[in-house]
């Protein structure tokens, strides 16, 4: 299932002080003004376009590895990469074209499908082919990675063994692309009920395109997520007999089914514990669990990062910010950010609270204290090990906190 939401359009306006706004003219779909080679080379070139990190962070930020990239389905548009190790395929259409309609969702989940039996050796191949036609360059996909975001030579590994285990899951972001999505096409989505075995995530993103002078430059591009898909997985446990006597069971990948967009970014999640699994013992990946869940139990949501999360605490005022309360990196390192004394203050509420919280939770690590800068914030990270012993009175001092915020509040 997909959530569609109710959509109308709007028009953007450039406003200038002492003079009539001018109302912006989006370029219709029927006219002849791009092809799809200009919406792939749109992304190829900026594909920061693409509204990805609010679909899937994990996802993000987007390197552009491949475009018009071969696979016995078809040729994928634009093929990215972030520096996780997670793909996004990428479909164009220019929605004048009638096939669009009917054939696209279909076309890239076959994609999907192609590419997820392909080995990262398959990958590096069709990546330094991209780089020799369009770049000139004999780079691999961990060059391409470095442009953007420093690879240390210890996480060079990682990257290449989170990229094999997504290929082998089919553990990929689509997004079909196009100036201007339809209500059929929506309900084309109901070809991802046909792939349980493949762990993507679908969306559909419209690239709105208007005029901002006569002569069509320069252009204003507004991405707009039209619908996605939301992943719940299951574990399934496989059987294997050769004899009666002898049964073999192992639990294997998870499988999916897909549900309205809502709730958490699964797939980000899952990138979350792999990063971590490789950094912390076990006891401090199940720690994070439960501390996870604990959060939640007090009202608390987690927002997802490219290698984080943050557990934040809504505003009880119903202002809709969600306040910063601890941020849990990859690395196991976690710390308290200022920022939840700043939001407080925007909110007419006493910052003091989260110094409070700063320096009364800083008295359980050794050798930390409030940092010299920054009044809400630690001196030091404070590993996951250090909380997890301390877990008891951290989170009575987080209950504290998030108290005396609803006291606060409803003064």
């Amino acid at each position: 299932m997909v959530n569609l939401g109710n959509r109308r359009d709007a028009y953007p306006l450039i406003v200038n002080p002492g003079k009539p706004p001018t109302r912006l003219r989006r370029v219709p779909f029927t006219k002849n003004m791009f092809e799809e080679g200009w919406l792939q080379g749109l992304i190829e070139t900026n594909p920061e376009v693409l509204p990805i990190a609010e679909i899937e962070p994990a996802f993000a930020p987007p390197v552009s590895i491949g475009r018009e990239v071969e696979t016995a389905a078809g040729f994928i548009d634009n093929l990215l990469l972030s520096p996780q190790g997670y793909l996004t395929i990428v479909e164009t259409k220019l929605w004048r074209n009638p096939e669009a309609r009917r054939e696209v969702v279909g076309q890239i989940i076959d994609y999907a499908k192609d590419v997820s039996c392909w080995t990262f050796e398959e990958l590096e191949g069709k990546v330094r082919d991209y780089n020799k036609q369009y770049r000139h360059s004999n780079l691999g996909i961990l060059d391409a990675l470095r442009k953007i975001e420093l690879v240390d030579e210890g996480e060079e590994q990682i990257i290449v063994d989170t990229i094999s285990r997504n290929l082998q899951y089919g553990r990929f972001l689509l997004l079909v692309v196009g100036d201007g999505i339809r209500e059929s096409v929506e309900a084309m989505a109901d070809f991802l009920q046909q792939t349980p075995q493949l762990h993507f995530t679908l969306a559909l993103v419209e690239l709105q395109v208007y005029e901002l002078n006569a002569g069509n430059k320069p252009l204003l591009v507004i991405p707009q997520i039209v619908a996605r898909t939301k992943e719940i997985t299951r574990a399934v446990v496989r059987v294997e007999a050769k004899e009666i006597e002898s049964i073999h069971v192992e639990v294997g990948p998870e499988i999916t089914t897909k549900k309205p967009l809502g709730g958490r970014h699964i797939i980000s999640e899952e990138a979350f514990f792999e990063a971590l699994g490789q950094r912390v013992v076990s006891e401090n990946v199940d720690f994070t669990h439960h501390m996870m869940k604990d959060m939640e139990s007090r009202g608390c949501v987690i927002d997802w990062k490219q290698a984080s999360f943050v557990v934040k605490f809504p505003d009880p005022g119903g202002s809709g910010q969600k306040l910063s309360l601890l941020v849990v990196p990859t690395d196991g390192n976690t710390y308290l950010r200022n920022e939840l004394g700043e939001q407080l203050r925007s909110l007419s509420l006493p910052s003091q609270i989260a110094n409070d919280l700063a320096r009364d939770s800083a008295k359980l690590f050794s050798n930390c204290e409030v940092s010299n800068r920054y009044p809400a914030s630690w001196s030091r990270p404070v590993s996951l090990k250090e909380l997890r012993q301390q877990y008891g009175e951290f989170m009575s001092l987080v209950q504290k906190t998030i108290d005396r915020i609803r006291e606060a509040s409803s003064k």
